[in-house]
């Protein structure tokens, strides 16, 4: 006999709520105005200096239920990129601006971040609309805000079953006002769990529902072993706030596949360690996000690392990569600069900014080869600078190794 849902249920919220875990459950909130309480009392919990120990009156709190009700997945993750990291919402006090911190993304499993699952929360529909009352299964909260939702079924049905539930919701508007901040989908039969990123029900595609992998390329199938895997903090944290996309240009939510993860997460370790290594790709795996995620991420996660530069080898994809990154990091945190010209290369250097750069080898070598001159200020800087380089072709790293043995360190190859 399968097992009831109401139980795989049980055993998934304490699963997520025991251990190290630092998920709270919160059978208490079944209700979107119960929803909303916590979420203001957390609100002003972590804002208590900045309000004056003065609670939000129900003006200001409207106003800020309105800036948290978002027209769309995508619009909700833009304003959840934050303002350097911080997620903020303000609101008009006598003749002050408050700036409220909602979030910090940089808070991962600690400072102001709480984590809180709740489950059978009541989704009513409208009483000018033919819908009905939804239930929905599990949702994890942050900072009282839904960010991953979870639909669970029995090993009686397919965990496409789920998939087809949550894309009904979605055509029914039952992710609105604070649940339209939902980030991450999460599906399970029990024996079979997948996991995609929040769109439109128009927009949603069974080719992106994605299962998880150990880093040993072992599928991760049974719900509880995915939820100690990626749904404990921190890794759930992380999972919708350092790899999530934003595509500007196809105006879409794009959560990575756990390849990529895995390849980031390397890739962090061997640069904190000041050591070297390769990600190998076929043609389709994702090589340009990954690429992405894995140079902004160094940049972000590293507060040694000054610049991240990553180096093109054809001069044909410099402009096909640049837009693709820009493309990417118009909601990002971080700038994103080309270099047409080896001298714009040089000023990009010695600005003493902290960003990514895009270029190709051939303006690398020819700016250390030939233009860089030893004793200028640009040259000292330049020669100080802590830079982690993500190169984009083998032969790059070969060539330049070769030329520049001593110019060189910390290249990860993608």
């Amino acid at each position: 006999m399968a097992e009831l849902e109401a139980v795989i249920e049980k055993r998934l919220i304490e699963q997520l709520c025991t251990g190290e875990s630092q998920w709270t459950y919160r059978p208490d909130i079944r209700t979107e105005a119960q929803l909303w309480d916590n979420f203001k009392y957390i609100l002003e919990q972590n804002n208590k200096a900045k309000l004056n120990d003065e609670p939000l009156s129900d003006s200001e709190f409207a106003k800020i239920k309105n800036d948290l009700s978002h027209a769309s997945f995508y619009d909700a993750a833009k304003w959840l990129v934050g303002e350097n990291g911080k997620v903020y919402v303000h609101v008009q006090r006598g003749n002050d601006v408050l700036h409220l911190l909602v979030m910090n993304n940089e808070h991962v499993a600690g400072g102001t971040s709480v984590y809180e699952v709740i489950n059978q929360y009541q989704a009513f529909g409208a009483d000018d609309e033919e819908t009905r009352d939804r239930r929905f299964d599990v949702t994890l909260l942050i900072n009282g805000i839904p960010m991953i939702h979870i639909e669970l079924k029995n090993k009686n049905h397919s965990y496409m079953d789920g998939f087809r539930q949550i894309k009904k919701y979605i055509s029914e508007g039952k992710f609105h006002g604070i649940y339209s901040n939902i980030q991450m989908f999460v599906v399970s039969n029990g024996v079979d769990t997948k996991y995609f990123s929040a769109a439109r029900d128009t927009e949603l595609n069974k080719k992106f529902i994605t299962g998880w992998i150990d880093e040993n390329n072992v599928p991760v199938c049974e719900y509880l072993d995915f939820a100690n895997s990626v749904l404990k903090i921190p890794e759930a944290h992380e999972m919708v706030t350092k790899y999530t996309v934003l595509d500007n240009d196809k105006q879409k939510l794009l959560i990575l596949r756990p390849y990529q993860i895995h390849a980031i997460r390397a890739m962090r370790n061997a640069s904190k360690k000041g050591i070297s290594g390769f990600i190998w790709h076929t043609t389709g795996s994702g090589k340009t996000m990954t690429s992405y995620k894995a140079t902004r991420n160094l940049l972000m996660d590293i507060p040694s690392i000054e610049k991240t530069i990553f180096l093109i080898d054809r001069k044909d994809l410099d402009m096909q990569t640049k837009m693709a990154f820009q493309s990417y990091a118009d909601n990002d945190t971080i700038d994103v600069d080309d270099t047409e010209y080896v001298d714009t290369l040089i000023k990009k250097l010695s600005d003493g900014n902290r960003q990514m750069i895009v270029t190709t080898r051939q303006k690398m070598q020819t700016m250390v080869n030939k233009r860089l001159k030893e004793g200028t200020k640009e040259y000292e800087r330049i020669k100080k600078l802590k830079v982690a380089f993500v190169v984009d072709d083998e032969r790059v790293i070969i060539r330049t190794k070769l030329e520049k043995p001593s110019k060189i360190k910390g290249l990860a190859l993608i």
